[in-house]
């Protein structure tokens, strides 16, 4: 795909790729926990992670109300759970149990704007490896 077929991003460069690796550099891998992270680097994998969520955030308010049933109400908790940790602050993100949080918040963002678009066939893709999160604000 090149920069020409790119629907416009709210923040230049953010894929579901990007997501991922940035949240599972977070949580470690599932057999082995989380790695030891200084504080430079919580305070960098923060930052990345509090702009994901937003724009996460802002692609899934738009398109909450086309999920029904436990699926709605899923993401309606997550989304819930991720205005409280927005404001909480880039400091609180720094604390290795908050930056935890807000990991498994972006991983759980991710999954909700994935199904939206599975259980919505009519509505553009969501976000994958190779396209970045379209800005759906009104």
């Amino acid at each position: 795909m090149t920069a020409a077929t790119v629907a416009p991003t709210a923040y230049a460069g953010i894929s579901a790729d990007y997501i991922r690796r940035t949240y599972e550099e977070v949580l470690g891998e599932a057999r082995i926990g989380p790695p030891e992270l200084g504080d430079e680097k919580r305070a960098r994998l923060g930052a990345s992670l509090l702009v994901q969520i937003r724009v996460l955030l802002a692609h899934l308010e738009v398109r909450v109300g086309e999920l029904s049933g436990e699926t709605g109400k899923t993401a309606e908790h997550v989304m819930s759970r991720t205005r409280d940790a927005l404001t909480l602050g880039l400091a609180r993100a720094q604390d290795p149990d908050q930056l935890h949080d807000v990991a498994c918040l972006a991983r759980s963002l991710l999954e909700m704007c994935r199904l939206v678009a599975v259980l919505s066939p009519d509505r553009p893709p969501p976000p994958d490896t190779e396209t970045p999160l379209s800005h759906c604000l009104p």
